[in-house]
C-alpha cells in the first residue's frame, strides 16, 4: 500500500510543469548581469566615438592620432597635444569639453563594469554553470547530501578509488570546508529539493548518501530521491540514524541501508574482543569490509532470474582467469551462506556471489556482469 502511494506521488511529481534546472537558473542570472553592461558599454562607446570623430575633424582625418588623443583625454593620462588642430583655440575648447563630459561618462561606466564583475559575482556564476555542465556528464557517481566529518572521511575513500562524487549542502560553514578540501563538484542548495537532486545528476547516479544532521531533512532527501528513482537496484540510498527505530523508518521510506552509528562502533569493538588472539585477521576483514584496504576488496554480485549466469557452474564463468577475482562464497536466497564453493558449484537465481580481489579487478568484473549478463 505504501509503495503504491509513493508511486502515485511520483507520477504526479513528474507530470508537473517542468521546473528550471539550476544550470538554467544560473544562465538566466548570468544573462541578466550581462544586460547591466549595456549602458556602461554604450557610454564608453559614445564618449570614444564622439572624441575620435571630433579629433578626426580637427586633424583632417587622422584616425590613429584622434583615437589616441581621445583615450589619453578621457582616461586622464594627458601626454600632450599630438593630433593636428588640437593646439588651436577650437581644438582646446573641444578637448576641454571632452575632458569634462567624457571623463565623467568613462569613469562611471568603468565603475559599473567593475561592480558587475566583482560584486555581481559574474565570474562565479560562469564557474557554476561550467561545473553544472560537467556534472551532467557524470555517470554512476555518488551524491552526498550534507558535508560534515562523516562526509569528509567518505570523500577521502572515494578519492582513493577515483570515484566521482557531488556534494550538496546549503550551510555557509560547509562551503568553507568544501573550498578548503578542494571539492570539485559542490552545489550550494538544499539537498531535498527536486531541482537540486536533478542538477546533481540523480537520474544517472549510482549512490546517494543522506548525511544531513537533521532527521527531517534526511527523510525529505530519501523520499524525494526515491520518488525520482524508485528502483532500489538502480539507485542505492544510504544514511545514518541515531536509533534502530529511526533506521527502520528510513528504510521503509526508501533507503537501501541505514547505519546506526553507536551500534556499529559497539559491534566493531566487540569483534576485536572476541578475536583478541587474531587481531590482524580481524582488522584485515574490517578494513576490507569498510573499504579501508586499498589492495583488497570484497563485493556482492547479485544474480537475477533473468541473468545468463543462472544454471552455470563457477568454472564456466571462470572469474579467476578472466579478471583475477575469486568467488569465496555464495549467499543463498534464504539467507544462508555457502562457503564450500568449488568449480562445480552451480549458480541459481537469487544467489549473491561474494567476490574477492583487487579493486581494479573487481571493478572490471562487476562492470561486465552488471551490464552484459545481469
Amino acid at each position: 500500500m505504501r509503495l503504491r502511494r509513493l508511486e502515485t506521488i511520483r507520477r504526479k511529481l513528474l507530470r508537473k510543469k517542468r521546473q528550471k534546472t539550476l544550470k538554467e537558473v544560473y544562465q538566466e542570472r548570468f544573462i541578466e548581469s550581462l544586460k547591466e553592461l549595456r549602458i556602461p558599454l554604450l557610454l564608453i562607446h559614445a564618449s570614444m566615438s564622439f572624441g575620435t570623430l571630433g579629433y578626426m575633424f580637427l586633424s583632417g582625418g587622422n584616425f590613429i592620432d584622434s583615437l589616441y588623443m581621445t583615450v589619453i583625454t578621457i582616461g586622464t593620462i594627458g601626454f600632450g597635444e599630438i593630433a593636428k588642430g588640437t593646439d588651436t583655440p577650437i581644438g582646446r575648447i573641444f578637448t576641454t569639453f571632452l575632458a569634462v563630459a567624457g571623463i565623467g561618462m568613462f569613469t562611471t561606466a568603468i565603475t559599473v563594469v567593475v561592480r558587475i564583475f566583482l560584486v555581481g559575482d559574474i565570474i562565479k556564476m560562469l564557474r557554476v554553470i561550467r561545473m553544472l555542465s560537467d556534472i551532467e556528464k557524470l555517470k554512476d557517481h555518488v551524491i552526498i547530501c550534507g558535508y560534515n566529518r562523516i562526509s569528509a572521511w567518505l570523500v577521502d575513500a572515494l578519492r582513493k578509488r577515483k570515484i566521482d562524487f557531488v556534494i550538496i549542502d546549503s550551510k555557509e560553514e560547509s562551503l568553507k570546508y568544501v573550498q578548503l578540501h578542494n571539492i570539485k563538484y559542490f552545489i550550494a542548495e538544499e539537498p531535498y529539493k527536486k531541482t537540486t537532486l536533478l542538477s546533481a545528476g540523480i537520474m544517472k547516479a549510482r549512490y546517494l548518501v543522506a548525511n544531513m544532521e537533521d532527521e527531517a531533512k534526511n527523510i525529505a532527501v530519501i523520499v524525494t530521491a526515491r520518488l525520482l528513482r524508485p528502483d532500489k537496484e538502480g539507485l542505492f540510498i544510504y544514511s545514518n540514524a541515531p536509533t534502530e527505530g529511526t533506521a527502520q523508518k528510513f528504510e521503509e521510506l526508501g533507503a537501501n541501508k541505514v547505519i546506526v552509528s553507536d551500534k556499529l562502533i559497539a559491534n566493531r569493538i566487540f569483534s576485536y574482543m572476541i578475536h583478541e588472539t587474531s587481531g590482524y585477521v580481524s582488522d584485515l576483514f574490517d578494513r576490507i569490509a569498510y573499504g579501508e584496504e586499498a589492495d583488497l576488496e570484497i563485493v556482492e554480485l547479485y544474480v537475477s532470474d533473468k541473468s545468463q549466469l543462472v544454471g552455470k557452474r563457477l568454472k564456466e564463468i571462470d572469474l579467476r582467469r578472466l579478471y583475477n577475482v575469486t568467488v569465496i562464497g555464495i549467499r543463498k536466497p534464504d539467507g544462508s551462506l555457502d562457503l564450500t564453493v568449488s568449480g562445480e558449484t552451480q549458480i541459481e537465481a537469487g544467489d549473491v556471489l561474494l567476490l574477492l580481489g583487487k579493486p581494479s579487478s573487481i571493478k572490471k568484473a562487476m562492470g561486465f556482469y552488471r551490464e552484459v549478463l545481469i
